[in-house]
């Protein structure tokens, strides 16, 4: 018997060939050179790798895949040799056969062998889709235990998959005004999870970031479906009833299970389906700014179908049609999505709007009332609140919608979180209630809310188990706005808002902005006395401008510069957002070293809140050069040229020239704007998911030493005040997450009302040149005319994406 004829013993052994598909061992001549991957699904899926040597395939099973990266090794399972015919077998292995299930060609090619050792092979693949360097060495005493390591890089980019998500939320409101720009989905009643995908792993996690895998088994295979691909899923867990409609009481029966035999036998007479309506990550590219649109096309091109999940359509435009026919089919609502919209986690935004057909509200339970009548002995009715000024505000009793299981698990629960005392603030429940503490919340569908703020004939729903009670508070709808972030939004000027103002009895004016209230006051006050310049104007000119301003300005932590008095008087930084702002203005929690502890920044997301804005005589927005959600990732390197005494912007202008230049050689787009005052900023446009302010600082403060040292005469980027005289100051110390920088187009609180005004590298030439310090200098009614004739010069700073070259490899030099 020949070495090869021995080395397929056990593949002989394990197969019947009057059964299986599979190739039998015919005699191959012996070679070397080719490999194979197969994709295997059996009883779980996996890769098999198969390396052509001495006339037969080394096979390994990869339960995970191949390793993308070198920071992580896989498992790899040495099993046995299989015949060279092996190489094109695709086909089912039928039941009862070792190995059962479909086995299919994933990759195939030639390799070449680096070293071939008993313990230890190393090898480099050259295949359609695979192309790198393998390690496969053995690990502990079984022959079979191996790791598979990758020893180079990919050949491209590959963002790390997101460990966890915290799903991006939709605000309860009416229908958009308009169509345009809209799409529409159903609003799934039941439970949220993110599902996090690689090869051989499937993970669900809800809103809350628990882990709900053991939970839902029958949602594993979908893992199988998506084989090699490394995914993360947004959807909804939903259980269905006789009529295919989803049923939140249905659910409740499969949320709370903790035991294995019980999970899966209500699998089986409760089964759910994962409606998923995202794709947040694939293959290698995080896909969160991408656009709605395009986040859904790459969505539906997987073809994701099975018994267990499903790809609901999604609808662009005819968002009343649509929400008619969810009423008809006794949905609870629909979900309308702004298709340029970017996924942002953890967020409510205006550019998710869930619009009701019925009337629904989470509540904190916080107490019950004893039963009476054929209830005597039982529980009765829950007293119920929602959060509110940081104190559990009671709204009613909730004493219908259950049946006897579901008052059996209540009481249960109930009794472990017995306290004395009332947790609600304010107004308190009836004398005989008895309190709990405020753990758990419940779902319930009512009527109306009263003028009191109380529920009208609430019904019991079901508990939730997936958002916190300190996030329970009452959703009001809102009036949808299709134009709050679209560029195109309808010209609006402060003539259109007096047209149908309401005048208030304290001379305040009460005006509507995109569907928003508010007041305005003091429109004749003189914010800038030498030009008598006055709040009016500088609101009209926010309106005018807001436009060209939201994209800059949107989404970013904003520090306000306040002058109540106008800019001759006292004037005030202010990082936390003021807390008597309207509750539509949203705000982003950030650390602060000073205060110990988080404040709320103000995040401008409207043109209502710019309005509400400059109403405060807010004239300055600084903002942070990064995004809420994302604060240690920088959207732009920005450089601050500022003159010292006896230089001026013609200097500036110099610096930014030599600046952009460098910029230039070493592949980077720049784009200027002038502070405002007498300085330049040129911004270096990044928008890369990995962007760190680590490597922006870095990189700026090497740029400005350097420019220092080769012109000594002309730059300093020390920050010693007393060496600038004469000199242009290289401010890199901007690139730092806790600093902010004034936003295109925000005013100055300079003796005339001039602004941050996006300039042309033409122009900067020109001012270089010329030395008229007027040249850059544009005040409110100046910009706003620019911008008619030239458009949003800095637009591109928004969207185009740049990544910083590595420094240790890059000759960077001001010449």
């Amino acid at each position: 018997m020949s070495a090869r004829s021995r080395s397929l013993e056990e593949y002989r052994a394990k197969r019947d060939f009057g059964r299986t598909p599979e190739p039998h061992d015919a005699e191959a001549p012996a070679g070397t050179g080719r490999f194979v991957i197969q994709e295997h699904s059996a009883t779980r899926w996996h890769l098999d790798l198969r390396l052509e040597r001495d006339g037969v395939l080394v096979s390994f099973a990869l339960p995970n895949g191949l390793p993308d990266d070198p920071a992580g090794n896989r498992k790899a399972v040495h099993t046995e040799d299989h015949p060279v015919e092996y190489l094109d077998f695709e086909g089912v292995i039928p039941e009862g056969q070792y190995g059962a299930g479909e086995m299919r060609v994933w990759d195939r090619g030639t390799y070449r062998c680096h070293s071939w050792q008993p313990r230890k092979i190393v090898v480099e693949l050259e295949g359609r889709r695979v192309q790198g360097k393998f390690a496969l060495f053995h690990v502990g005493p079984d022959e079979k235990d191996w790791l598979i390591h990758r020893m180079d890089q990919p050949g491209t980019h590959r963002d790390p998959s997101p460990e966890h998500v915290v799903p991006m939320l939709a605000r309860l409101s009416t229908l958009p005004r308009h169509d345009d720009g809209w799409a529409y989905e159903v609003k799934w009643d039941g439970v949220r999870a993110v599902g996090h995908f690689t090869p051989g792993r499937v993970r669900f996690e809800s809103r809350a970031l628990n882990d709900i895998t053991r939970q839902y088994p029958e949602l594993r295979p979908l893992g199988r479906r998506l084989g090699t691909r490394t995914a993360v899923l947004d959807g909804e867990i939903v259980a269905l009833d006789e009529r295919g409609a989803p049923s939140f009481e249905l659910l409740q029966r499969r949320m709370h299970l903790t035991g294995e035999t019980d999970i899966r036998s209500r699998a089986k007479s409760i089964p759910v389906t994962y409606m998923i309506f995202d794709l947040l990550y694939l293959d290698g590219e995080l896909l969160l700014r991408r656009p709605y649109r395009e986040r859904r096309a790459l969505l539906e091109s997987l073809s994701l179908t099975g018994q267990a999940w499903s790809v609901p359509a999604s609808f662009e435009g005819q968002g009343a049609q649509f929400l008619e026919a969810s009423r008809k089919h006794g949905l609870e609502g629909i979900v309308a999505k702004r298709v340029g919209s970017p996924y942002q986690p953890g967020k409510r935004t205006g550019d998710w709007l869930k619009i009701k057909n019925t009337a629904r509200q989470e509540v904190v339970i916080g107490g019950w009332l004893p039963g009476k009548g054929r209830r005597e002995g039982e529980l009765g009715a829950l007293l119920v609140g929602v959060y509110e000024d940081g104190g559990l505000r009671y709204v009613g009793r909730v004493g219908t919608g259950f049946d006897a299981a579901t008052l059996a698990d209540l009481r249960q629960r109930l009794a472990r979180l017995r306290r004395p005392t009332s947790p609600f603030t304010g107004r308190r429940p009836a004398k005989e209630a008895v309190y709990v503490e405020p753990d758990l919340v419940a779902e319930v569908e009512f009527t109306e809310w009263t003028s009191q703020g109380m529920l009208r004939h609430p019904s019991f729903r079901g508990l939730r188990s997936d958002k916190p009670p300190q996030e329970v508070v009452r959703e009001r709808p809102e009036q949808a706005d299709s134009d709050f972030t679209d560029p195109a939004l309808e010209p609006l000027t402060l003539d259109d808002l007096l047209a149908h103002a309401e005048q208030l009895p304290d001379s305040r004016l009460e005006v509507e902005v995109d569907g928003r209230r508010l007041r305005l006051s003091n429109l004749d006050k003189v914010l800038w006395p030498k030009t008598g310049t006055t709040k009016a104007e500088l609101i009209d000119y926010i309106l005018r401008i807001a436009p060209v301003m939201l994209p800059h300005i949107k989404g970013h932590p904003l520090t306000l510069k306040r002058y109540p008095d106008g800019v001759e008087g006292p004037k005030f930084f202010e990082k936390r957002c003021p807390a008597h702002r309207p509750r539509w203005v949203e705000t982003e929690p950030v650390w602060s070293e000073r205060h110990h502890g988080m404040i709320d920044y103000c995040l401008v997301c409207d043109r209502p809140t710019l309005v509400w804005l400059a109403n405060l005589a807010a004239i300055e927005l600084h903002t942070n050069l990064s995004l809420a959600g994302a604060f240690d990732r920088p959207t732009m390197c920005m450089f601050d040229l500022d003159p010292g005494p006896g230089t001026g912007m013609a200097e500036c202008c110099r610096v930014g020239q030599a600046l952009r230049r460098m910029l230039e050689r070493i592949q980077l787009e720049s784009y200027a704007k002038t502070s405002g005052g007498k300085g330049l900023q040129v911004a270096v446009p990044l928008n890369h998911p990995e962007a760190s302010f680590d490597r922006t600082k870095s990189f700026a403060r090497t740029v400005a030493e350097l420019f220092e040292q080769e012109t000594p005469d002309l730059v300093v980027a020390r920050m010693d005040k007393s060496l600038r005289a004469g000199k242009v100051f290289i401010d890199w110390s901007q690139n730092d997450p806790y600093k902010s920088t004034i936003c295109a187009y925000s005013p100055r609180g300079r003796p005339e009302p001039t602004v941050s005004t996006p300039v042309a590298w033409d122009e900067v030439d020109r001012c270089a040149e010329g030395g008229d310090p007027d040249m850059l200098r544009f005040t409110i009614d100046v910009v706003l005319e620019r911008v008619d004739r030239e458009g949003d010069l800095f637009g591109p700073v928004v969207s185009l994406v740049q990544q910083l070259p590595d420094q240790s490899r890059t000759n960077v030099t001001s010449r």
